[in-house]
């Protein structure tokens, strides 16, 4: 019997969202791209071939008579050969889900869909013999993603302590879902879905500036009760992710986009000696280390981020890992062979199934879209250009005779020149990539709903931050504008889909016209009076009582005093 597929990410998000209310979800990702290595490598060494891949989820709600963004989440995926990283980039949102007129009590769908999301993307994109991390740093700031949403009095921006503190609680259901290390036996939680022992999960925090026991504060509840195994560490886990524990520190520190510990790892690579310098004993070169000067360690390099710009001047910024290691990882080449068996297996076998998958279908969309869209022309033309077979074919020039040598910025022609008319090629498309390679595993489950190239991708995200999202009206028009144009450029009519939420929450309202408790006299607890209040009752007691009569004491109880008259008369 076939292993039931995973669900999908609208299932998951109706299960995670409040029942009778519905949102609008619109995925947008890119395929994986050869980029940079986020490592640096040891000199005399080549970088780790590295892939990115983005994911854009924008959530949006009915408001009249349109809709309304009211958040969004960027997830980068970098993977290689023996690492997979999800670095959460951006999230945002606009203060405008208030027109939901959420009852009090009930649990933050942002939160949820935060969960939601990068638990699914973790979930179908582990490989089995390799590690998984997930990768963020929290730092408070007015507006990442909507310009002018700050100018929304509805927008609530969270401190630096309360921004680290909700990042944890987003993380802390995700690393429930699996036990701690191989002896941890499956804990009695209300997770949506079931207890995963394939995977262990750790989380690590790290805040510059603050010590151990400071780091355990920013800990969600669970991690202070007995009942709930510890899944978090004031540590960071950069030594057991690096291909070598012995490696240099700078070659521990991953560079993500806008990373402030990347910069530092920028400037202290100045103090870096030249690799081409020479010694003046031997014309070779002379092998450096890769050390940094000044920071020896990694416990060094998180004291002197504390003394940055941006870890400093009253503020906080949080470092979060979540590492997901395979049960019994790398234990033999077997896994990896069956992993890396099905390459060369033809396309419609790697997907998975027959069925049209995001971008298949988006292809199918594409002629929808008018042509004289003004964005159109950017595009790649839908009909390949081709030369008629009447047409007159360009004579190839003979070779001119050569001593053997080609000469410079002359390309060597083949001996046997084309002949016959000549056919332009449709570019590749994104479909045609492969799904599956050893340095990257790229599943159609978790492929957007539109699919761009990076540099279309870039695009339609530099677009958003041009928007405005002042008051409810601009932001109306700012989220059509921006959906229409993803809409536009992905070559679709219509994209996005409906998420009714599903899940029951238990909501606390208080009456105000129920009859007030009155309490068993022997239940009523006085409160201890204070000695200085005593003394002051006592007194204006005193004042306020009636003046009584003059005691007048007998003669037998009155006592003279004696009459000394020895030093009366001598005057002494």
């Amino acid at each position: 019997m076939p292993a039931a597929s995973p669900p999908t990410l609208t299932s998951r998000l109706a299960d995670a969202l409040p029942l009778n209310f519905r949102f609008h979800v619109h995925h947008l990702s890119s395929p994986p791209t050869l980029c940079p290595a986020i490592y640096s490598v040891p000199p005399e060494e080549h970088p780790e071939k590295t892939f990115r891949e983005s994911h854009f989820l924008s959530v949006t709600i009915d408001s009249t008579d349109h809709q309304l963004q009211v958040f969004a989440l960027e997830v980068l995926i970098y993977t290689t050969e023996s690492l997979t990283t999800l670095f959460v980039s951006k999230a945002d949102s606009t203060g405008y889900i208030h027109s939901l007129s959420l009852p009090k009590g009930t649990p933050s769908p942002l939160k949820s869909i935060s969960t939601t999301f990068i638990a699914f993307l973790i979930e179908t994109r582990r490989r089995p013999d390799r590690k998984l991390v997930l990768s963020l740093f929290a730092r408070a700031q007015d507006q990442y993603l909507f310009p002018g949403s700050i100018e929304n009095p509805h927008k609530h921006v969270l401190d630096d302590r309360g921004l680290v503190k909700w990042w944890c609680q987003v993380v802390d259901p995700i690393l429930r879902k699996h036990p701690s290390n191989n002896e941890e036996q499956e804990p009695e939680t209300n997770l949506a879905h079931a207890f995963d022992d394939s995977y262990t999960a750790r989380g690590f925090l790290r805040v510059p500036g603050c010590d151990s026991h400071e780091i355990t504060s920013f800990f969600p509840k669970g991690f202070h009760g007995s009942q709930l195994p510890r899944k978090w560490l004031p540590a960071d886990p950069l030594r057991d992710l690096g291909r070598s524990p012995n490696l240099p520190e700078r070659c521990l520190i991953p560079r993500f986009p806008d990373d402030p510990k990347a910069r530092f790892v920028e400037e202290l690579d100045d103090e870096l000696p030249n690799p081409l310098s020479h010694n003046r004993h031997s014309p070779s070169k002379v092998k450096q280390p890769g050390r940094w000067k000044s920071v020896r360690s990694l416990e060094e390099f998180w004291e002197m981020m504390a003394f940055r710009q941006e870890c400093s001047s009253g503020r906080l910024v949080g470092f979060l890992w979540g590492v997901f290691t395979p049960m019994g990882k790398f234990t033999g080449p077997d896994e990896i062979k069956r992993f890396n068996g099905s390459l060369n297996a033809p396309l419609a076998e790697r997907n998975g199934s027959g069925l049209a998958t995001p971008i298949q279908s988006q292809e199918q969309n594409r002629t929808r879209v008018s042509s004289q869209s003004p964005l159109n022309s950017i595009l790649v033309p839908e009909t390949p250009i081709t030369r008629s077979p009447s047409s007159p074919t360009p004579t190839p020039k003979a070779p001119a005779a050569s001593s053997g040598t080609p000469s410079p910025g002359v390309r060597n022609k083949s001996k046997h020149p084309p002949t016959g008319p000549i056919t332009s090629h449709e570019p590749r498309t994104i479909k045609a990539q492969p799904a599956k390679t050893r340095h990257y595993f790229w599943p159609s489950l978790t492929r957007g709903e539109v699919v761009l190239r990076e540099k279309d991708y870039q695009r339609v995200n530099n677009l958003l931050l041009h928007l405005d999202y002042a008051n409810e009206g601009i932001a109306a028009k700012s989220t059509k504008r921006w959906i229409d144009d993803v809409a536009v450029v992905g070559r679709v009519e219509r994209w996005g889909y409906t998420v009714d939420g599903l899940k029951q929450v238990n909501t606390v309202t208080k009456d105000v016209r129920s009859d007030v408790a009155t309490l068993d006299t022997g239940l009523v607890r006085k409160k201890r009076r204070n000695c200085d209040d005593i003394d002051a009752a006592a007194e204006s007691a005193s004042m306020h009582r009636e003046e009584p009569e003059v005691n007048v004491l007998s003669v037998g109880l009155i006592r003279k005093k004696a009459k000394i008259t020895g030093k009366s008369d001598n005057g002494s």
